[in-house]
């Protein structure tokens, strides 16, 4: 209600309309932009690459997400409330990874921004992998349960600040493959891929970890599926900076909107 009461989209559509189409220009794209025109055969590998590469990684950073309280209490044998730890540590990682990925971008693009972020995430998986119970009971524990593993912490702070350059700019690289009329078609795209992948995952792993009957299972299982997203995203996406204007500054800038 509140945004029908004071959003005007039609009249915003209107008074940027010239903005758009400058962005639209500048965008970071193999083929320019034309609705009237079958979208071009460079861009949409470039899209089918992205969401390819996008199903991968939330294939893996669900899994994760899905079983990392299972694998805490019955592999590492702790405390369950370790995950939230983890998770504090894993969002404040990724609140500076959102926070300093833009700058990023600017000096390197978007594609080796997100690829940066995954192998960022990939090493700290690989880490992961050699994670072991520390079979040191924890003092004052109710079941005998082991004391954390410190080196997870880093595991996570390494997912979290990798993951966050990689959703930062991935989103943006698929809606610049269209026109501002075409946004919510796209934004469409990007979240059924992405949503395929966290319905998919759960399934697939517990298969995986039924079959190998090791919850070791888990951070090799999403190693190969971010190594994956990487080698996807890095071999098939087109390194392209967006254009840029150039900023007015001083006493030039007054009265630059006259």
């Amino acid at each position: 209600f509140v945004l029908f009461r004071t959003i005007r989209e039609n009249e915003l559509a209107e008074q940027l309309k010239d903005e758009m189409a400058l962005g639209e220009q500048m965008a970071a794209v193999a083929a320019p932009i034309d609705d009237d025109k079958p979208m071009s055969r460079e861009n949409r590998n470039m899209l089918l690459a992205i969401l390819g590469a996008e199903f991968l990684w939330f294939m893996s950073d669900n899994a994760l997400g899905t079983y990392i309280g299972n694998y805490v209490i019955y592999y590492l044998k702790s405390v369950s409330s370790a995950t939230m730890i983890l998770t504090i540590l894993g969002g404040l990682a990724s609140v500076l990874g959102f926070a300093i990925a833009g700058a990023i971008a600017d000096k390197i693009g978007r594609k080796w921004t997100i690829s940066t972020g995954l192998m960022i995430t990939f090493v700290g998986l690989v880490i992961m992998c050699f994670v072991r119970p520390t079979n040191l009971v924890k003092a004052g524990s109710a079941h005998g349960e082991f004391t954390f593993p410190t080196l997870l912490y880093a595991v996570w702070v390494l997912k979290g600040f990798g993951m966050a350059l990689v959703h930062n700019c991935s989103f943006p690289m698929v809606v610049e493959l269209c026109s501002s009329k075409k946004i919510g078609k796209f934004t469409g795209y990007y979240y059924a891929a992405s949503m395929s992948a966290q319905t998919v995952t759960p399934v697939l792993l517990g298969l995986v970890l039924k079959a190998a009957m090791a919850w070791r299972a888990l951070p090799v299982y999403a190693c190969i599926l971010t190594l994956l997203s990487c080698t996807v995203f890095t071999s098939l996406v087109r390194s392209i900076k967006a254009g840029k204007v150039a900023n007015v500054t001083g006493i030039e800038a007054l009265g630059a909107d006259d």
